[in-house]
């Protein structure tokens, strides 16, 4: 039996000079160390058409023998892994797709396969096959990726990717042309193409037209100026000498009519029978481009022994082109692991930590939530999110500004309006119409053409009943918007888990408290109201007055208009006459006189009750009691004084928790060391310079 040694893969070392070895020893290092599981690293993906000698160009790379029989395509994507170790070793497994349901997921991440000699990689792939449930009459594809590693000092730490061909809808296969397979193949096709560190071998056949390879068109829209693919042709001895289809594929050969950076290059493919080794296979390639039409192409660009060194020299300048991105990657996810490891907070199995956990959590909590308040927005916390509802002080003051409007639109139970009929209207007569009945109802000992002291009272009360129901809206709406900026908090500050504990177990009883002493508040403002009517306010007393002066004024306009109009003269003792008889009219209705000076006095109280009441409510009931309170529901004091148990429920840890922190340490910990590889390299001299 062979050793492992004789899978050393001689093929693959001249993927690697020594003037290259520095930086790609950079990009082994983070493979080593697991990298490549967090972030992309550069690998090289094969993909083209079916039956486009995908599989043929890998094995002539590679000298691994990937099945190639033209009715044996590949069903799913199979990653070569070359990794740099002290010991000789093959390991192979399967990658479930993210379609497989949990048990298939376990049994797949369960496969395990020994290889000793190359017969056995040929056989590998039917065997994965058959465990990922494919078959010609039921599942063609799979998601599922057929992983393997091979382990040994010499081994170029590399990955090589030969996927599924792009299928086209209009195969006679009719399993193959089924549109949920054209979806999947593609779909997995693309999710490689799009990596931005992947270098494209884009596959074509000399033996299809090429305006019907769809690799052309995929690999165009994920690298539009060709910068990372490499065309290459198969099967050109398939074509008919001095045809029009030879001289197409010349002309593609020289980069003429599909354009891209790194050009193309030519390759004649090995039997589909095994009776071939590699180095029949390369002799014969040699021979045919001495000898056919393609002898007119540069040298340089045709045989696998050339195109050998021409991916030495690409994956080498694509390693060295995304360094520099690949870096700022590292960088993006060592933030984010701390970002998620700060949330968690340290480990926290005994009570005492439990509280300093929670110590260090109120303390930052009680500092952002003064800032908050007090309109402060230094912190990260308001600036890393457009979010309104994050600065608190802003957001409340203009639900504030909007009460007082809302207050001043809705808060009264109808309004004047000579113009407009309905129940939220009415003239001004009808108004004092109105108070005229309910002064009869109420009357007392007063004199005539006096009102009921309590008559004011009463008619405020009807007309100011919405306010209880608009500040009672309000309150709530700034309680709302409270509890919507904790939450913003706490998960800006810590993980999920200790987020809900802390509302369920802490705020949420603490801030119903908090709503129900603001409602009491509410209650003690409209007490007030149910007495008599006071106010020192001057403003009551010039407002109270002016109507009545106002109504004398227009009458005596009235009448000296029309004696003027009719062109008669008048002394000075007529419109002495002319006034005394408008201030001692014996018609007018005493009720109504009352009637109306109540009304006035009580639109006057309404002016100034509303504007204190439209300060009151901000001041005494939303902020006192709730907003000016929200640094200290959860500062180092509150957690002092809490209850072990409360502490436990709300700062303990599930076993998925313990989990998650190992490992996002681990995590941590592997990008850290990737960073710290590139930054050693990035002191040293650069290559070629």
């Amino acid at each position: 039996m062979e050793d492992s040694n004789d899978l050393g893969l001689p093929s693959l070392q001249k993927l690697q000079s020594t003037e290259q070895m520095e930086l790609l020893d950079v990009v082994d290092s983070l493979r080593a160390c697991g990298l490549s599981e967090i972030v992309d690293l550069p690998q090289i993906i094969v993909c083209g058409d079916q039956s486009s000698g995908k599989s043929s160009v890998l094995e002539a790379i590679s000298g691994i023998p990937f099945p190639r029989q033209e009715d044996l395509c590949t069903r799913f994507a199979t990653e070569v892994i070359l990794r740099r170790a002290a010991k000789d070793e093959i390991k192979v497994s399967i990658v479930p797709g993210e379609d497989r349901a949990l048990i298939d997921r376990d049994r797949l991440l369960r496969f395990r396969r020994e290889l000793k000699t190359k017969d056995d990689f040929g056989g590998l792939f039917k065997i994965a096959g058959e465990e990922m449930g494919l078959s010609s009459m039921g599942r063609p594809f799979s998601k599922d990726i057929l992983r393997v590693e091979f382990c040994g000092p010499s081994q170029p730490q590399l990955t090589l990717v030969d996927l599924p061909g792009l299928i086209h809808t209009d195969l006679s296969d009719t399993i193959s042309k089924t549109t949920g397979n054209v979806e999947l193949v593609q779909n997995l096709v693309y999710g490689y193409l799009k990596s931005p560190r992947s270098i494209i071998l884009a596959v074509v056949s000399a033996k299809s037209d090429i305006s019907n390879q769809i690799i052309i068109r995929n690999a165009r829209e994920v690298d539009p100026q060709g910068l990372r693919t490499l065309g290459i042709i198969t099967k050109p001895d398939l074509l008919v000498e001095k045809s029009k289809m030879e001289e197409s594929f010349m002309a593609l050969a020289r980069n003429e009519s599909v354009k891209f950076s790194l050009g193309w290059h030519v390759v004649r493919n090995l039997d589909s029978a095994r009776n071939q080794n590699q180095d029949d296979r390369d002799r014969q390639e040699t021979l045919f481009f001495q000898e056919s039409n393609f002898n007119r192409l540069p040298a340089h660009t045709t045989g696998i022994t050339f195109l050998r060194a021409r991916l030495s020299k690409v994956l080498f300048s694509q390693i060295r082109r995304e360094l520099p991105r690949l870096v700022e990657d590292i960088q993006i996810q060592i933030s984010a692991a701390k970002t998620a490891r700060d949330k968690l907070g340290p480990s926290r199995s005994k009570p005492e930590q439990q509280q300093e956990f929670l110590m260090s959590l109120s303390q930052t909590f009680q500092n952002v939530c003064r800032d908050a308040v007090r309109g402060d927005y230094e912190h990260e916390f308001f600036q890393g999110d457009a979010n309104p509802e994050r600065r608190l002080c802003a957001n409340v003051m203009n639900m504030h500004f909007s009460f007082a409007n809302n207050m001043r639109k809705n808060g009264a139970s109808w309004l004047i309006d000579e113009d407009v009929e309905g129940d939220k209207y009415r003239s001004r007569e009808q108004a004092i119409k109105e108070a005229c009945m309910l002064l009869k109802r109420s009357r007392g000992r007063e004199l005539p053409g006096l009102p009921n002291p309590l008559l004011v009272g009463e008619l405020f009360r009807q007309y100011s009943r919405p306010w209880g129901d608009l500040a009672r809206l309000h309150i709530k709406n700034v309680w709302d918007t409270t509890n919507r900026f904790l939450e913003l908090l706490l998960r800006h500050l810590t993980d999920e888990d200790v987020c809900e504990n802390l509302f369920r177990f802490w705020l949420h009883p603490i801030m119903e408290e908090k709503l129900n002493l603001a409602y009491s508040k509410l209650d003690e403002l409209l007490e007030v109201h149910k007495d008599y009517p006071m106010t020192t306010n001057y403003h009551f007393m010039n407002t109270s007055k002016i109507p009545r002066q106002d109504s004398s004024k227009r009458n005596l306009e009235a009448m000296l208009k029309d004696r003027l109009e009719s062109g008669q003269d008048m002394s000075v003792g007529e419109i002495t006459r002319m006034m005394s008889t408008i201030s001692t009219n014996p018609d007018l209705d005493m009720d109504m006189m009352a009637a109306e000076e109540a009304f006035v006095n009580m639109n006057a109280y309404y002016e100034v009750a509303m504007n204190l009441f439209t300060d009151n409510v901000p001041t005494l009931v939303v902020q006192a009691p709730i907003i000016r309170e929200v640094p200290k529901i959860f500062c180092p004091t509150a957690v002092f004084s809490m209850d072990p148990d409360v502490i436990n429920r709300i700062a303990g840890e599930t076993e998925e928790q313990i989990m998650e922190r190992d490992s996002i340490l681990r995590r941590l910990a592997t990008l850290e060391k990737g960073a710290l590889i590139c930054k050693q390299y990035a002191k040293r001299p650069q290559l070629g310079e």
